[in-house]
């Protein structure tokens, strides 16, 4: 049976629209990297895109809606890379999510530092909004339920409290990452400190002498 005319019609629309999408976005971030956050308008970027304004309403929203799907993109590669079995060692699990955050901000640290910034500014990562960019990167750090059902976590601490203190230590040393008082290297130093310090507050004795000696290994480089 052959495909109707109509629907094969709609579904090459759908596809030129996702490109376009994309492309957009893409010209996007490379005008929040290049020129900064200000810099940064529809007028602008739909001028860019050789697209008019209300295209650009039209297939995005508002800029803030182009900045949240910017950060979105982010958080979604974060709980992409976690399903794809990493580590259950709570230390190594915490070394291998702050690598792979390093490792995408060092691919573009401008465009990174731009985005987050003007994120905070348009209070993206307000802890009422329901569904919103807070609720979905804390998911990012809850801690995994093997680790509890194995006994490294004594669970005196309850899961919720350990995700929102190990999410803030994040949020803190990428704060500081963007604004420049920290570098890379530094805010993977800082944020795995504090998460190991989060994780030793319910570790079983056997865990929280592995995480004593990580902590004390971390102060003497």
């Amino acid at each position: 049976m052959k495909t109707p005319r109509v629907a094969y019609g709609n579904t090459v629309r759908q596809a030129n629209k996702k490109q376009r999408r994309q492309r957009i976005l893409e010209l996007a971030a490379h005008l929040m990297a290049s020129e900064g956050v200000e810099a940064f308008t529809i007028n602008r970027l739909a001028s860019e895109a050789g697209v008019s304004t209300p295209t650009i309403h039209n297939l995005f929203g508002k800029k803030s809606d182009i900045i949240k799907e910017l950060v979105s993109n982010l958080i979604e590669k974060m709980q992409g890379i976690f399903l794809h079995h990493p580590p259950i060692d709570p230390i190594e699990n915490a070394k291998f999510f702050l690598d792979n955050m390093v490792a995408a901000f060092e691919q573009d640290a401008d465009f990174y530092r731009a985005a987050f910034m003007s994120a905070e500014q348009l209070r993206l990562f307000d802890p009422r909004i329901p569904g919103g960019l807070f609720q979905r990167a804390q998911q990012v750090a809850a801690p995994r339920k093997e680790w509890y059902e194995s006994g490294l976590f004594l669970g005196n601490i309850q899961p919720s409290t350990m995700m929102k203190i190990v999410h803030n230590s994040n949020r803190l040393g990428r704060l500081d990452w963007v604004d420049g008082y920290i570098d890379l290297d530094q805010y993977r130093h800082q944020v795995l400190e504090s998460i190991l310090l989060a994780y030793a507050s319910d570790a079983s004795p056997e865990l929280h002498v592995r995480l004593s000696e990580e902590i004390n290994g971390l102060n003497n480089l």
